[in-house]
């Protein structure tokens, strides 16, 4: 009888242990994210949105987040006729879903990688253009950097969905004045001109 008492309480004790572990590895992800799982520290599997079960000897190490990323950038630089100008870009990446590994333990915080490359690349390129040339060029510089940003992220893991290069603007006030002007004789295309003024930081 003893026996038979003891007998039942192991075994409730075992299904009591095996309904926590069940109930305490159940994890969610959600829509347009994946998760990294690790196990003794090292990487294990990559899991995408929706209810999943995970060993105790496993672990949700991070979230990575799939959806499109957007940056705004605005860059000061000078052309190669002394204008300073100011031209803001936009950015748009995002994880690869098959790299996501690679996004998580090669590159986690893109930020501040695609914003000095993109600085770099668009001020040497700016430095070699004159204003005319600039706004004449705006969806070259464009296509220039997103192939840069391209073959820089794609090895570790982000894919470059867009990069616009528009609204370009010279920061010295006579030298906007034409460019504005040039803007509404052309009815809004941009018309090269004469030469902007020269009222410029040496």
């Amino acid at each position: 009888m003893m026996l038979n008492s003891l007998l039942v309480a192991e075994c409730a004790g075992l299904l009591a242990v095996l309904v926590v572990v069940a109930v305490t590895g159940i994890f969610t992800v959600g829509v347009g994210e994946a998760a990294v799982v690790t196990r003794f520290g090292r990487f294990h599997r990559i899991v995408s949105s929706g209810a999943h079960w995970r060993l105790p000897i496993d672990r949700v190490a991070a979230t990575v987040d799939l959806r499109a990323s957007r940056m705004e950038l605005k860059m000061g630089t000078r052309t190669k006729d002394g204008v300073i100008i100011t031209i803001p870009i936009t950015i748009e990446t995002r994880v690869n879903p098959e790299m996501v590994c690679e996004a998580w333990t090669k590159l986690p915080d893109p930020g501040p990688h695609i914003r000095a490359h993109a600085e770099r690349m668009v001020r040497d390129r700016l430095r070699a253009l004159t204003l005319d040339e600039l706004f004449a060029s705006q969806t070259g510089i464009a296509g220039t950097l997103r192939r840069a940003l391209e073959e820089s992220l794609k090895p570790q893991g982000y894919e470059v969905l867009r990069v616009q290069v528009t609204g370009a603007v010279p920061n010295n006030l006579e030298d906007a004045r034409q460019y504005t002007g040039r803007l509404v004789e052309s009815g809004g295309a941009y018309a090269p001109g004469p030469e902007p003024g020269r009222s410029r930081v040496a």
